[in-house]
């Protein structure tokens, strides 16, 4: 007998593939965040997480914001996210200073114990240690990306409040000339990691 497909049949199975996709949700929300991914934090969509993660100080990360919110006391829910996003952003651009450190300060250190030698350098030895050090240096291209990124993001969440608390945003230009349209992107809450409080 060949497999009819009848109406109690088609219910059975979509019971059961409501089931699965519940289930497999449920296990994707408890599978802790993976330390072993995070490399620097600077899209970390729940920056708590991240900074617990990369074994930042979250007494400081919250008189950071503490500060913020003295410095710009802000009145309602919208001035209170605006405030809450811009500390969110000046500390993962100071994140981004910390890491550039780190990241060449390892560099630099590979170079010159790799360049150690016993003997002094000759002429095109002296060069090469020249360029490579040039280039420790010079080589920052997805760090000044990140670095702008964040800047432009600092610059439109201050518009923001201006505009929120003068309703104008007093010509403020600094890095960016861009006007801000739709603020439905920057006010909206940023989404949480899965399994995340």
């Amino acid at each position: 007998m060949p497999y009819e497909l009848t109406p109690r049949r088609l219910a059975a199975a979509r019971e059961n593939l409501q089931k699965a996709w519940v289930a497999s949700r449920a296990k994707k929300a408890a599978r802790p965040l993976r330390p072993s991914a995070l490399k620097h934090g600077f899209y970390s969509l729940d920056l708590r997480q991240s900074i617990i993660l990369l074994g930042e100080d979250v007494r400081e990360y919250d008189a950071h914001q503490r500060r913020l919110e003295r410095v710009f006391t802000p009145q309602n829910a919208v001035e209170r996210r605006i405030v809450r996003r811009l500390g969110e952003a000046m500390w993962r651009l100071l994140r981004t200073y910390r890491t550039r450190g780190m990241i060449q300060t390892r560099k630099l250190r590979r170079l010159l114990e790799a360049s150690a030698a016993s003997v002094p350098l000759d002429v095109d030895g002296t060069v090469d240690l020249a360029m490579s050090l040039v280039d420790l240096f010079l080589d920052e291209d997805y760090l000044q990306q990140c670095i702008r990124r964040l800047k432009n993001q600092m610059e439109r969440l201050l518009r923001m409040f201006l505009t929120w608390r003068t309703g104008t945003d007093q010509g403020f230009r600094v890095y960016s000339h861009v006007r801000i349209r739709d603020w439905s992107h920057v006010l909206r809450e940023p989404r949480r990691a899965v399994g995340a409080s």
